[in-house]
């Protein structure tokens, strides 16, 4: 728990940083189904971000597990993950963007079997690429594939409601 607290402080940082530069700031909210070769999971996904231009931003994400899968009597689920990323965009209308995005992630998980439970954390290099589509000025929606590079490569579909400040 330390280790997720200093994480967030250190992207929170990040972003406050970054932000007293340019107040261009947006949250989003979402779900990300993270897939691996025999398990799928569902997170609550939230980020904050903010652009430093046109085509260059920063974002923080975090996640807590809210489904998880089995493999055979053994329950798996995500119980937590972060990400600090660089963000691309690459404005293609006035209301849609392309992005990409490159950073570090890391996902605790838990596996249960009866009354035994094991824990894990493992983080690694991530990079996705997405898209983004404002009804508005302030509201939109976003979805993104990221593919992280830990242990045979873990991939994360992510759909979600974003807000601007």
């Amino acid at each position: 728990m330390k280790k997720t607290a200093i994480a967030l402080i250190l992207a929170s940082s990040l972003l406050g940083g970054a932000a007293m530069a340019q107040t261009n700031m947006y949250g989003n909210v979402g779900v990300t189904q993270r897939h691996t070769d025999t398990t799928d999971t569902l997170s609550l996904t939230g980020r904050l971000g903010t652009n430093l231009g046109t085509n260059f931003g920063l974002e923080a994400e975090g996640g807590i597990g809210v489904d998880g899968d089995r493999i055979g009597a053994v329950k798996l689920r995500d119980t937590a993950n972060l990400g600090a990323y660089a963000v691309g965009r690459i404005p293609v209308s006035e209301n849609f963007s392309l992005l990409g995005r490159a950073g570090y992630h890391h996902t605790w998980a838990e596996a249960k079997l009866g009354n035994v439970s094991a824990e894990t954390d493992d983080g690694s290099f991530a990079i996705g690429a997405g898209a983004e589509y404002m009804f508005d000025d302030k509201n939109g929606v976003r979805a993104d594939y990221t593919r992280h590079t830990e242990n045979n490569g873990v991939d994360t579909f992510g759909l979600a409601f974003v807000r601007k400040f």
